[in-house]
């Protein structure tokens, strides 16, 4: 745990873009404490304070124009990105570039000045020289993909149905950035007359029934696609599950492939369970009841799907919250504690009542809470991929700290 900062001074963490091509000497001097920041942007002459504020935890560190636009997440240069521009544009990048092929190539020329980039670059391979040429700065990934007559080109997330596919003239490419998923199996005949080539940035999710008509087809030479494959005769359910008695009995089929979470009701025997399942496949969490371990167990394969088991009392926190004393009040036994969001421990939480009402905890996120607090969670703590936070590290005397910024330009 990262001890305080005994000098005066405000503390900077957790900053996504933190911009420094117009900072000064002054205008860091106030500065004594920065840790956890993505990128960092300086221009020639402010380059020598990046190693004056001693950054802790950096991903990379870029020199941009003085002048350059800084732009975040997804940023898409279309057809008429460039049209009437006055002047060429200078452009910082963090996060993803998508380059569409239809963007003319001497409207990059003429519209776009210089291009930093921090994260991942998606360009046609037509466009790929002209995107070059104004490139100072590229650090992540480049991917390239094809474009033709036939290409139909999607963002976010595609379902492809038999209507989508029918939509197809036959013989087509798709390029999708994001998502393809096959819900249901396809006719494989129609997927080898629609469907020439499949170039994916993101995940593909088909059944095993179309497995090798989609690998015959993918075109991944760059390694940019994850495929997760439907094992034959499983139903997909893409949303977070909650099997709970009334489900169980009207499920739609006895094998489930999930692609997010699965929650197992505290309330569910284990002879309904038993009869009503009879697979499970799961990418995320399974989490269940202790009770239930030997059901579970015969239901998916354990070695290869993560699952939490639970006693008592399940306290999921799915979104930002505290956990005060009077949780623990219509508590009838123990509770489980899984964090999968910000959770705050409020210092009047006694430690001895977390020592004899917590069973276990499970923290994915961050929970926040006093020294003699987080001793109990310590040894408390089963599935952990979190981070605990010392509540009583107050910031530094003078001006406040400053945590959890996008952007933040001295």
């Amino acid at each position: 745990m990262e001890e305080k900062d005994k000098e005066q001074g405000r503390t900077l963490s957790n900053i996504g873009v933190l911009d420094l091509r117009s900072a000064t000497q002054e205008s860091v001097a106030g500065i004594s404490r920065v840790g956890n920041v993505g990128v960092v942007l300086y221009s020639p002459e402010s380059a020598v304070l990046v190693a004056r504020l001693n950054i802790g935890n950096l991903g990379a560190s870029l020199e941009a124009p003085a002048d350059a636009q800084v732009l975040t997440g997804q940023v898409t240069f279309s057809r008429d990105y460039f049209k009437n521009q006055a002047k060429p544009l200078n452009l910082v990048v963090t996060g993803q570039l998508v380059v569409y092929p239809d963007v003319p190539a001497e409207e990059i020329e003429a519209g776009l000045g210089e291009l930093v980039i921090s994260g991942q670059l998606i360009c046609p391979e037509h466009l790929v020289g002209a995107i070059h040429s104004k490139i100072s700065n590229l650090s992540g990934q480049e991917i390239t993909y094809t474009k033709s007559n036939s290409t139909r080109i999607a963002m976010g997330k595609v379902v492809l149905d038999e209507n989508y596919l029918m939509s197809l003239q036959d013989g087509s490419e798709l390029v999708v950035i994001g998502k393809l998923t096959l819900p249901g199996v396809l006719p494989n005949e129609l997927l080898e007359e629609k469907i020439r080539r499949i170039q994916v940035v993101g995940k593909v999710t088909c059944h095993e029934e179309n497995a090798q008509i989609i690998l015959a087809r993918l075109d991944d030479k760059m390694g940019s696609t994850r495929l997760a494959t439907i094992p034959a005769g499983f139903e997909l359910v893409e949303r977070p599950l909650l099997l709970d008695a009334n489900l169980l009995e009207a499920l739609p089929a006895r094998k489930l492939y999930c692609a997010s979470r699965v929650q197992v009701d505290s309330g569910v025997d284990a002879e309904i369970l038993d009869n009503a399942l009879e697979a499970l496949v799961a990418d995320g969490l399974v989490i269940c009841p202790m009770v239930l371990k030997d059901v579970i167990s015969r239901k998916c394969n354990m070695l290869k799907t993560q699952v939490v088991l639970y006693e008592g009392e399940l306290w999921l926190v799915e979104e930002e919250q505290t956990l005060l004393p009077s949780r623990f009040t219509h508590l009838q036994d123990k509770a489980t504690l899984m964090v999968l969001d910000e959770l705050s421990i409020a210092p009047d939480v006694d430690p001895q009542v977390l020592k004899e009402r917590l069973a276990k905890v499970h923290n994915l996120d961050t929970i926040t809470c006093t020294p003699e607090q987080m001793g109990i969670i310590e040894a408390k703590m089963g599935l952990s991929k979190g981070e605990l936070v010392d509540s009583t590290q107050v910031k530094p005397t003078g001006e406040e700290g400053m945590d959890n910024v996008g952007y933040l330009k001295l």
